[in-house]
């Protein structure tokens, strides 16, 4: 806690909350007795320079929006003022005696109808002004709604859009709707939250049960399945509130004024109730014995000296020095010479196994290094050697098991925890491949690859704040490692900061013109964002560098069917499919677009192919059900279903199991 005046008034009575980024207190104004106010401290994601320049900017311009919209409301919390001290930025806010909305619906018990359509009157009415200052709250969840002691009246609290730009972070997922999540906030973002607000109400949610709602989703549309849950509701409440909740924003309801007039109608008549792997590169293997401290002049010296053409020793270094200049099919050659003429030689052994990696063939570097082990049970570097072969086959376990034992033999090396924590990442422990990140970057602290894997776990774990700190480090320490730039563009991107991730991509590009996947996330980015022009040259540019890419073919397909251009994604498809016949989801991607197209029997005929390619393709029987039960063909459409319910099933997608059933059960009665 501080102990000087902030802003030289402010002056910290308690704290009120603290987060990771923002830390909120109750403050008296040391210029006004007996005052209180609520202090907002937000530490900025990046201390950049360049980048708190832009911070400031944006801080600024949004505080004094925000500033005199909260002025000219009653039921707005007031922005009294803001300021920057020491790098950090604040705000300072009315306090509003009262209590959280959270007291009134969270309590495990339902409310009536008549109570949750007057609490979303009086909410949209305050929304619908605050959108006229073209503001979006960008927070709306029941802690942010205050029941003020003095008149009882709502007051909303607490806007999510200033917090945002300077720590990055969103709010609670349970209320935010898809385009909000993908920095395309609009006005009707709050109305979905707000409709989630409602749902938990009339379900009769704890706090702790709300994000049930997100665990049970149609499949297909992502709609949210609520209303099975209410043994009885007012079926016109139920409508406006599902359009309030719409998946697609273009679909919700678009602004506050609409939902408040249908609200008022359904107030004038009552109506009868009713009941959703990339490779990792070795690190550049350890050498053993006389390689570890060979230098191309003692090399130099060794062949001048007379040696017989079959000297297993000479054939060795001969080895080593081709395998240390990348040329690794002349280096097998070596190493192979010498197995023959000294079969016992575990050096020539875990060295071919060596180059076999570099080559990608890992079956027989594999097959090397359990050789290596079983002349020299005691060598670490052939565990080492094995382990990373057996990841690249997909066997984890073994993979494990080797860098275990070579951590027995060697707990020094740093690249051996690093490699068990690759292993243990795809097989879910990702507790064990954090310690075993830790404790690379303890043996080595400048060890770029590491902290860069260790961001990419942390962001798998939501902890995206800690995961650009990582990154931030791997490009300190190499800055011209490009793919560190791509995956901190892709945590940006995660957290809503796009034009902070199309940056990173464009540094990453810069580094490397060909880097496919750099283009291929831009080109998403662009596309979120609606820019058509950019996200069509990055597209273009990936099938450019390979005109093979059918996942090039794909992303330019969804882009294309995201704006309307339903011909050219069945045409981008299509090319996706010729690249590669056995691709399920161009097929039911397609269908989707037949479907949109209103071609039906088109759209049957993909979902049929993607099928044919792909017997589990569970979506692909969902979708082709969905539309022949609309066809009136029950029959085939309940197959449909029981198939993809069964593989649901067996995945263990709950929801979507459930999902299934219920379509199912509504085509037999």
């Amino acid at each position: 806690m501080h102990s000087h005046l902030l802003d030289a008034r402010y002056r910290i009575l308690a704290v009120l909350s603290a987060e990771e980024l923002t830390q909120t207190y109750l403050v008296e104004d040391t210029n006004l007795p007996n005052s209180q106010f609520v202090l907002k401290q937000l530490h900025p994601a990046n201390n950049n320079p360049q980048d708190l320049n832009i911070l400031r900017r944006l801080f600024t311009g949004e505080a004094e929006t925000l500033k005199k919209l909260t002025q000219e409301h009653n039921q707005i919390q007031k922005l009294v003022a803001y300021f920057e001290d020491n790098e950090e930025f604040y705000l300072v806010q009315e306090f509003i005696p009262g209590n959280p909305l959270t007291e009134e619906i969270f309590l495990g018990t339902p409310l009536e109808s008549d109570q949750v359509i007057s609490l979303l009157l009086e909410v949209l009415e305050i929304l619908a002004f605050v959108h006229s200052y073209e503001v979006i709250h960008q927070d709306i969840k029941p802690t942010n709604i205050i029941r003020r002691e003095s008149d009882h009246k709502l007051v909303l609290v607490d806007f999510g859009s200033v917090r945002e730009i300077v720590t990055t972070t969103v709010g609670n997922l349970e209320y935010i709707p898809i385009e909000q999540l993908q920095g395309n906030s609009q006005y009707n973002s709050d109305i979905y939250a707000l409709g989630i607000v409602a749902i938990a109400a009339l379900i009769g949610l704890t706090a702790n049960e709300i994000t049930l709602l997100l665990s049970d989703k149609n499949i297909l549309t992502g709609e949210i399945i609520w209303r099975d849950q209410m043994p009885q509701i007012n079926k016109e409440l139920a409508k406006i509130i599902d359009k309030m909740v719409r998946f697609d924003y273009r679909k919700r309801y678009q602004s506050a004024n609409e939902v408040v007039n249908d609200l008022k109608q359904l107030n004038n008549h009552d109506d009868a109730p009713e009941q959703q792997q990339q490779k990792h590169q070795k690190p550049w293997l350890i050498l053993t014995g006389i390689a570890s401290c060979l230098t191309v002049g003692a090399a130099a010296w060794f062949f001048l000296m007379p040696k017989p053409l079959d000297d297993p020793k000479l054939l060795y270094l001969e080895g080593v020095e081709k395998y240390e200049t990348g040329h690794y099919n002349e280096a097998i050659q070596n190493f192979t010479q010498v197995i023959a003429l000294n079969p016992q030689d575990a050096r020539a052994y875990n060295r071919r196994g060596d180059a076999f990696y570099r080559l990608g063939n890992y079956q027989k570097a594999q097959l090397d290094a359990s050789i290596a082990i079983k002349l020299n049970p005691q060598d670490a570097n052939a565990y080492y050697d094995r382990g990373f072969s057996n990841y690249e086959l997909g066997k984890y376990k073994e993979a494990i098991a080797d860098y275990t034992k070579a951590i027995q033999l060697n707990a020094k090396n740093h690249y051996t925890y690093y490699g068990r924590g690759l292993a243990r990442v795809e097989l879910k422990d990702y507790q064990g491949a954090m310690a075993d990140f830790n404790k690379a970057i303890a043996l080595k602290p400048n060890y770029s690859g590491a902290y860069l894997q260790r961001g990419m776990l942390r962001r798998r774990l939501r902890q995206k704040q800690a995961a650009i700190q990582d990154f931030d480090t791997a490009i300190e320490m190499n800055p011209h490692d490009a793919k560190a730039y791509l995956q901190r563009g892709l945590t940006q991107f995660a957290i809503n900061q796009k034009y902070f991730a199309i940056r990173d991509y464009n540094s990453a590009i810069r580094l490397n013109p060909k880097y496919i996947e750099a283009y291929l996330n831009r080109g998403d980015a662009y596309s979120e964002l609606g820019k058509n022009l950019e996200a069509t040259e990055d597209y273009n540019k990936v099938l450019e560098l390979n005109p093979k890419s059918s996942i090039g073919y794909i992303h330019r397909g969804m882009h294309r069917f995201s704006v309307g251009n339903y011909q050219g994604a069945i045409a981008d498809y299509t090319e996706a499919i010729k690249l590669n016949p056995k691709n399920a989801t161009a097929y039911n991607n397609r269908g989707n677009t037949h479907l949109e197209r209103g071609n039906k029997q088109a759209a049957i005929a993909d979902y049929s192919k993607a099928i044919a390619v792909n017997s589990n393709y569970a979506l692909a029987y969902y979708n082709r059900g969905l539309l022949r039960a609309k066809q009136g063909e029950k029959k085939t459409a309940i197959a449909d279903f029981q198939q993809a319910a069964k593989i649901f099933k067996q995945r263990g997608q709950t929801s979507s199991y459930k999902d299934a059933q219920r379509e199912i059960r509504n085509l037999q009665n």
